[in-house]
């Protein structure tokens, strides 16, 4: 069964019917109102004009905004300066991926669908968002993205070559299999992901033609909505998302040649490896001692406005949040000084004991590094965040632990708890 993304809540410019013929915004299919648009961008934007801006080039500025010009060049302004900043232009041939980046971050180029555009396949059971945030800077981790998106272009451009059809997006294929709840609620992994994603939505724009979601858990939508705010309703409208029941959707976009084996088609490795791991990176989790960053970082237990617990062995403590407004968002961060905890987060259905499971339960290595997490609430009530040692016979652990609760009103002046 598939879902597709339905947005609420946006409001869309709205041309008067009688004015202008709706039209796609795409090259031969234009209006008058956007064959003037485009006119004035050209006109505009002319001072930093280069030969390889065509039509296609300025009507993805402009269907971004909506073919207000005044907004499209300064989109269009913004990423000329980004992409000579971070070397875009060149980054093919001059950039190599950091060791650690290449080892650990999962990634695949499937090749071009039926249309010809690209396909790109990211498994996500193995993407240790949080990892790369201790032990890789930020700006790095953006590089690469940068570099796989121009890998992405580039194959456009040689199919271009080969057909004379202009190709202008791609697919991602993104694997949530064995993606835990909690490592995908994590608030450090959260914010590199919308990092990524404003990256994506500012600099390539209009390049995506669908995003397949597949495996999907239950908890995704969940997920999904922390990462809303930062993605486009068109984007958001191109997104696909499955259960187990995937191939078939894939095989109506791929050729059954093209897809790997374990997603739905017949293509193997040449010694017949249905993973297809000569070009499928299926990356790892980092290990803790990589987390370079955190290591020198200041001990939670050092904070003036941290709270602690103490759980004793075979024991487990619950820290009850209030919530009064729906679509607050909670944070927490947390540590050990010794040992690691179990943690899980629940919701408690009225004045009664009853929780329900929002999070299963994880055990995390919080005395290595601080663990944080996000959760954005779907109703009013009282939350609760736990912590377990039950499994443990002979150490008692001592939690240091700070949660933020943001209303909806305040979550555009939000600050990070560390």
């Amino acid at each position: 069964m598939c879902t597709i993304l339905k947005i609420k809540g946006r409001k869309k410019q709205i041309i008067s019917s009688i004015t202008f013929v709706k039209m796609s915004g795409h090259v031969g299919n234009l209006n008058p109102h956007q064959e003037q648009a485009l006119k004035k961008l050209k006109e505009k934007t002319k001072d930093v004009y280069n030969s390889s801006y065509d039509d296609y080039y300025y009507l993805r500025w402009l269907r971004a905004r909506e073919f207000d010009v005044a907004k499209a060049e300064t989109m269009m302004r913004k990423n000329i300066a980004f992409r000579k900043k971070i070397g875009a232009d060149t980054i093919l041939e001059d950039y190599v991926v950091p060791e650690l980046i290449n080892k650990y971050y999962p990634r695949g180029y499937i090749g071009p669908d039926k249309d010809g555009c690209p396909v790109r396949y990211l498994p996500f059971k193995n993407l240790d968002l949080k990892g790369f945030a201790y032990s890789v800077k930020k700006s790095e981790v953006l590089k690469f993205l940068t570099f796989l998106f121009e890998h992405d272009i580039k194959e456009m451009e040689e199919m271009f070559k080969k057909t004379g059809k202009v190709i202008e997006k791609h697919s991602y294929i993104l694997d949530i299999d064995g993606y835990t709840f909690h490592r995908a609620t994590n608030r450090d992994a959260i914010s590199l992901l919308n990092d990524i994603l404003k990256l994506y939505e500012a600099h390539y724009p209009e390049r995506m033609k669908i995003a397949f979601f597949i495996n999907a858990p239950i908890y995704f939508n969940i997920v999904l909505n922390l990462s809303k705010p930062f993605l486009s309703e068109n984007t958001l409208e191109k997104f696909r998302i499955y259960g187990k029941d995937f191939k078939q959707y894939l095989l109506k976009e791929i050729d059954e040649d093209i897809l790997p084996k374990f997603l739905g088609g017949t293509r193997t490795d040449p010694d017949g490896n249905p993973l297809c791991e000569s070009f499928i990176n299926f990356g790892g989790l980092i290990p803790p001692e990589e987390y370079v960053l955190k290591k020198s970082a200041k001990s939670l237990e050092e904070d003036n406005d941290v709270s602690s617990v103490k759980i004793p062995r075979l024991s487990s403590r619950l820290i009850y949040i209030p919530v009064s407004e729906v679509d607050t968002k909670l944070e927490w961060v947390f540590e050990t000084s010794t040992q690691d905890i179990s943690v899980s987060f629940y919701f408690r259905k009225g004045d009664e004991d009853e929780l329900q499971e929002l999070m299963p339960p994880e055990r995390v290595s919080c005395h290595l590094v601080p663990e944080s997490g996000t959760f954005m609430c779907d109703r009013s009530g009282t939350y609760a965040l736990k912590f377990d040692n039950t499994y443990s016979w002979l150490s008692s652990k001592r939690v240091f632990y700070k949660i933020k609760v943001i209303r909806p009103d305040e979550a555009d002046n939000e600050n990070s708890l560390t």
